[in-house]
């Protein structure tokens, strides 16, 4: 009877299965836990740890626990952390070298949890770049850095009676500016008009002229004859007369023309220490007006900065719904190497990526109580699936939250034209002891609230567009003790205990690396009319002292311009004057001959 099985064949069946049985028993645990933990880490930033895993073969799946994910910018906390996360995968997808994730079911998800030890990761320096050797999330360029969104710190209005005196010594006067080189041109140009007035015909000239009419009118006297002989005399003294009037005039003219500009840039520097109040009030000066927007100066630098930590982990997990390398045609087409292969990707029946979750089940722990979400369609290649990531997440009869609903969609299925969308809902939070003002000179404590929140979110490319809308009732503020303080802070503070109910909306606009929040609150009505009355006096009694020391600044040089101001004036009195004498003499050659006389042929 022939054998059909070999012993020899038999026996290196058996050492190969159990060879390959050992070492799936001894390493494949540990190869996957530290595969995990390298690229984790290099893809978050931080230490990416987990406990153990468990890869089985039947049925085919993946075990995780205690997966911690460290927070780059708080090493000694962890950003996420899950108790279990098990993987059901596909076995005959894998032999086509696709890892197909049926479902994952992730149990136990925490946020913010603490660690024993730091997470952070030293960071190597990347030639061409300038990064340094660091802490995560402290580097200086390159690496995982959160993005530094425009969250610089908000100013907020003064609340005191500020100190003129100190104002004056660090603004610039605008005021000044105009006098000092103004004082200078009108001194050049009274010395310049001083040196060509001694070269025009003056009072003297024309007395000699008055002298020579006289003596014609005399000869008019002796008759016909003697008026005959002077014919000639008084028609070269004419013209001499209106030659010397000419230049005057073209000099009247150009000194008309030269001194409009100064009289301009006069009256234009009389008005500017108004000016200089005026501006110096609406910087320094807090007004009525100025309340209306307080709540943007104590609530937006928080939000921006919670705007700043989401925009940062969007980028972190972009990758994971689509790879950096892309073209706007899908996957990048690489030439071939000479005598080296290329994968081929043919059209297949039901394209499938070569990694996809399906779905991903998952159990939030928050003190509150626990949420659940369901996230469908995780993959790097949403344009070879052919649908979006989607996701929700809801919780409902919480310990202080009523309900919580998060849900929208990642759609990157066409690479050029990604649309991110989300929506959150908040019904009955119950806020107490939150620090609502991040301001150390104007700190506000929302004791105890009741909160309802609502948030709509649209991310195309790089542009977001964001609103928020919430509103707060069962409100109890405080921010500490109002004696000692200025009237304008007492006034603010007094008016905390009268809010019960208040509503904020901010509007996020822009990029995600340069984005703008507009933010709102009916806060700044109460604020401006508990505080209203203070404000305006304060006003009143700094627009005050700021007039009299802006004068005492100004006035000396202002005074002093307006004096060689009217010297320059003074030249062209004295022109006028010496024209008018002119014009005067060139009438009494006129008159001679008498109304019954001889007249002039002129």
């Amino acid at each position: 009877m022939k054998r059909f099985i070999r012993l020899k064949g038999l026996a290196a069946f058996v050492i190969i299965v159990a060879v390959f049985g050992a070492f799936w028993f001894f390493f494949a645990d540990t190869i996957v836990k530290n595969l995990i933990q390298k690229y984790g880490t290099r893809a978050v930033g931080a230490k990416v740890e987990v406990a153990a895993a468990d890869l089985s073969l039947f049925p085919m799946g993946l075990k995780l626990d205690q997966l911690r994910v460290t927070d780059p910018e708080s090493p000694m906390k962890n950003a996420v952390e899950i108790g279990r996360i098990s993987l059901g995968l596909e076995p005959l997808n894998l032999l086509r070298r696709k890892v197909i994730v049926k479902e994952m079911i992730a149990d136990g998800v925490q946020f913010g949890t603490p660690r024993k030890t730091s997470g952070a990761i030293a960071v190597k320096k990347i030639p061409g770049k300038t990064a340094e050797v660091g802490k995560a999330g402290k580097e200086k360029g390159g690496g995982p850095l959160a993005v530094k969104g425009p969250c610089g710190t908000v100013s907020l209005p003064s609340l005191q009676v500020p100190d003129v005196g100190k104002i004056l010594q660090t603004e610039k006067l605008q005021s000044l500016a105009l006098l000092q080189p103004l004082q200078k041109d009108i001194q050049s140009e009274k010395a310049k008009w001083q040196d060509a007035l001694a070269k025009l015909p003056d009072k003297k000239q024309f007395d000699a002229y008055r002298a020579k009419i006289d003596k014609l009118k005399s000869a008019q006297k002796g008759g016909i004859s003697g008026l005959l002989g002077s014919v000639s005399e008084v028609s070269t003294l004419q013209k001499d007369i209106q030659r010397d009037l000419d230049k005057i005039k073209t000099a009247q003219k150009d000194f008309s023309n030269k001194t409009a500009s100064l009289k301009a840039r006069l009256a234009e520097a009389k008005k500017a220490p108004l000016e200089d109040v005026a501006r110096l009030k609406q910087k320094y000066s807090l007004s009525p007006a100025g309340l209306q927007h307080l709540s943007q100066s104590l609530l937006g630098s928080r939000l921006c900065r919670l705007v700043q930590k989401g925009a940062a982990w969007y980028q972190k997990l972009e990758p994971m719904i689509e790879r950096a390398r892309k073209t706007e045609k899908g996957h990048e087409v690489i030439k071939p190497t000479r005598g080296k292969g290329v994968d081929v990707r043919f059209k297949e029946y039901e394209p499938l990526p070569d990694f996809l979750i399906r779905t991903a089940k998952a159990r939030i722990m928050l003190q509150a109580g626990d949420i659940s979400g369901l996230i469908k369609n995780i993959t790097p290649d949403q344009d070879v699936l052919g649908r979006p990531l989607t996701y929700t997440f809801t919780g409902t009869k919480l310990k202080g939250l009523q309900s919580i609903d998060l849900h929208g969609a990642l759609d990157h299925v066409i690479p050029a034209s990604a649309k991110d969308t989300g929506n959150l809902t908040l019904k009955g939070y119950q806020v107490k002891d939150m620090a609502l003002s991040g301001s150390e000179a104007f700190p506000i404590l929302l004791d105890s609230a009741l909160v309802d929140l609502n948030m709509d979110a649209l991310l195309k490319g790089s542009d977001i567009n964001a609103t928020l809308t919430s509103g707060f009732d069962s409100v109890k503020l405080s921010g500490g003790s109002a004696e000692k303080e200025s009237p304008i802070k007492a006034a603010l503070l007094s008016s905390l205990a009268a809010i019960s109910r208040f509503h904020v909306k901010a509007d996020i606009k822009g990029t995600l690396k340069n984005y703008t929040i507009d933010l709102t609150s009916d806060l700044d009505q109460a604020f401006a009319k508990a505080a209203g009355r203070a404000v305006s006096d304060q006003a009143v009694g700094f627009e005050k002292k700021l007039k009299e020391g802006v004068m005492a600044k100004v006035g000396g040089p202002l005074q002093a311009t307006g004096k060689d101001m009217g010297g320059l004036n003074a030249i062209g009195q004295e022109l006028t004057g010496r024209l008018n004498l002119g014009n005067g003499l060139l009438g009494n050659l006129k008159d001679i001959g008498g109304k019954g006389g001889l007249k002039l042929p002129f």
